[in-house]
């Protein structure tokens, strides 16, 4: 008698490990559904842009601030008073960068008119000169508008006074997840198998993608100090304003140093002419260069790197689904996707792509548990 008509298990195992592998197989309809997931994911995250960007932002926050809240607790101070003192630290940073930009961006906004009338003036004395130099059918104005530079620097400012308006909402999410985020990964932790991969791994390299966000921020604190001082020593107006300006805008990938010193530029222009606007030029790459080719590679070290074609993307594709906010998390988030992708064998080809693959993240592991990268490769025969 053949022995798989006696063991019905049997048959009813292969016929289920038939099928499996028939869903495993790429198909047409397959892709067609993961296409169709994709759209309506994308659409639902740009229809809640306003409930998801406070909710982003006070989770890159918290990462961010959740070794002060460690460091807090590891002093022996109470889970409650880490948070309130958290909670006061916040407020008076939070608070005082609200002030300073708020009564910044009215000044600024109180003298765009002098500041108009001024380029004007500069723009009719460089048209004066192209038309010596025989270039009659050259006009500046037409390419440089002050009133649309103004526009712009109005929409900057506003999706910055934007983000200070959602402040008491991100502060109130952030506590929470302070509080609650130990639990929540104890939890997470407890309900799968104790020795699992993917959860082991998500949080090890979770912990170097904050790390690296939080020297990155460190290093656009540094292109600020140094912008704002060197606006200061050529005299522009607002170089505090400025600075701070710089400091968001470099998390923005490739375009965001531009965009926070081209007002610095026009007002060095219209204040002093084209050679001090030349030279806050001169001045803005300078800081950019020691900062991102010295101190960046010393800080950063090896870790995770995302392919720049993808970056440059990303900051395009979240920055039409969150709008602004979405420009400055485009890294973050980015990042965690890639490592979530990852973690999983279906879409490892996905982050392959992106730039992240296997020995990235674990050599981002061994960097953020303190390891060599390298120990393993040098120890090999």
């Amino acid at each position: 008698m053949n022995e798989s008509s006696t063991n019905p298990a049997a048959d009813r195992s292969s016929i289920a490990g038939d099928l499996m592998s028939r869903l495993r197989e790429p198909s047409f309809l397959r892709v067609m559904l993961v296409l169709a997931a994709t759209v309506v994911v994308l659409v639902g995250i740009r229809l809640s842009a306003p409930i998801l960007n406070p909710i982003f932002f006070a989770v890159v926050l918290t990462l961010l601030f959740s070794p002060v809240y460690s460091w807090l607790k590891q002093r022996g101070l109470p889970a409650p008073l880490a948070l309130v003192i958290m909670l006061v630290l916040l407020s008076v940073l939070f608070v005082g960068l609200f002030f300073i930009l708020g009564a910044s961006i009215a000044r600024f906004s109180e003298r765009v008119g002098f500041y108009t009338a001024q380029l004007n003036g500069q723009l009719v004395d460089f048209d004066s000169l192209i038309e010596r130099l025989g270039l009659s059918n050259v006009d500046v104005r037409d390419v440089v508008k002050p009133s649309a530079l103004a526009d712009a620097l109005g929409v900057v400012l506003s999706g910055i006074a934007g983000f200070l308006s959602d402040l008491f909402l991100i502060l109130m999410i952030m506590l929470f997840l302070l509080g609650e985020g130990p639990a929540m990964m104890n939890r997470l932790r407890s309900s799968v198998h104790e020795e699992n991969p993917q959860v082991a791994r998500l949080t090890v390299v979770g912990q170097s993608v904050v790390r690296q966000f939080g020297l990155r921020a460190i290093v656009n604190l540094v292109t600020g100090a140094g912008v704002t001082v060197l606006l200061f020593a050529l005299g522009v107006d607002f170089p505090l304003l400025w600075g701070i300006l710089t400091f968001f805008l470099s998390f923005v990938p490739y375009i965001g140093l531009v965009l926070a010193a081209t007002p610095a530029v026009v007002l060095a222009l219209a204040e002093f002419g084209v050679t001090r606007a030349v030279l806050v030029i001169a001045g803005v790459v300078v800081v950019n260069i020691l900062a991102e080719n010295v101190l960046s590679p010393m800080m950063m070290g090896r870790g995770l790197n995302i392919s720049p074609t993808v970056v440059f993307l990303s900051f395009i594709i979240w920055a039409w689904l969150l709008g602004g906010p979405g420009a400055f998390l485009a890294l973050p988030i980015t990042l965690f996707v890639a490592v979530m992708l990852d973690t999983f064998p279906e879409t490892r080809w996905l982050a392959s792509i992106i730039g992240v693959s296997g020995a990235d993240t674990d050599a981002a592991a061994d960097t953020s548990s303190g390891a060599p990268p390298d120990a393993e490769a040098e120890a090999a025969p």
